[in-house]
């Protein structure tokens, strides 16, 4: 007769096992932040065209993760563009020295956009100025580049100049007469500074996605984990 004697520290075999899950804890939320962080990226960049005139298609493009890691498991997102803050705070914008902040007035806001609220070209402020101070189309060379930029003059829509006045308080418009009648087309309006609304809710988004996927994503990633540790 024999007998077989099996023993087992099962203390021990807990104790290992926590281990290996305790160690991973902080792999797993690592990866689950930074695939929200990812996540929101994508939808912050599908979303920029809703809320503003691509002109610069490459813009979205620059928006900067800084990824989590085990030790500090937080992403930050960010675009590095200081003028991208006003959009999603707000604040004052103030002209540069000799400037001014032009502000569309109604005869922009009728028939100057598209309906995407673009500007179109026969009501673009550099031009109306440029017609109103000299009369013709202004051009210049771009330094670096070997091409000239030429604004297409503002009386492509209108055979009358546009022109600047004051009104008593110092406050500068452009306008210039409707085609056919006594009218004013009021253009913009010229200010040394202008109050900026928020327009984009960056952190809304961002916090969206992470309270909807947050949880699934660390199981996904915790449970991974733990079933290739070594």
């Amino acid at each position: 007769m024999m007998d077989f004697h099996v023993s087992c520290n099962i203390n021990k075999f807990l104790k290992e096992i926590d281990d290996v899950r305790e160690k991973q804890l902080p792999f797993a939320m690592k990866e689950a932040v930074n695939a929200n962080a990812f996540r929101s990226r994508r939808a912050l960049i599908k979303d920029y065209p809703r809320k503003f005139t691509m002109r610069n298609k490459g813009l979205p493009n620059l928006i900067r993760i800084d990824k989590a890691d085990k030790k500090v498991p937080a992403a930050r997102i960010y675009l590095d563009k200081l003028f991208m803050a006003r959009q999603e705070y707000g604040g004052e914008k103030v002209a540069k020295p000799g400037k001014s902040v032009p502000v569309p007035r109604e005869g922009v806001t009728s028939k100057g956009m598209t309906v995407k609220g673009a500007i179109k070209p026969g009501y673009y402020v550099s031009a109306l100025l440029a017609d109103a101070k000299n009369g013709g189309k202004k051009s210049r060379i771009r330094k670096g580049c070997k091409y000239s930029e030429s604004r297409p003059t503002a009386r492509k829509v209108s055979k009358y100049k546009p022109f600047e006045m004051e009104r008593a308080d110092g406050v500068k418009f452009i306008a210039r007469h409707i085609a056919g009648s006594r009218k004013l087309e009021w253009m913009y309006a010229m200010y040394p500074k202008v109050e900026v609304p928020a327009r984009w809710n960056w952190q809304k988004i961002v916090e969206f996605f992470y309270k909807k996927y947050i949880e699934s994503d660390f199981m996904t990633a915790y449970q991974k984990a733990v079933k290739t540790a070594k």
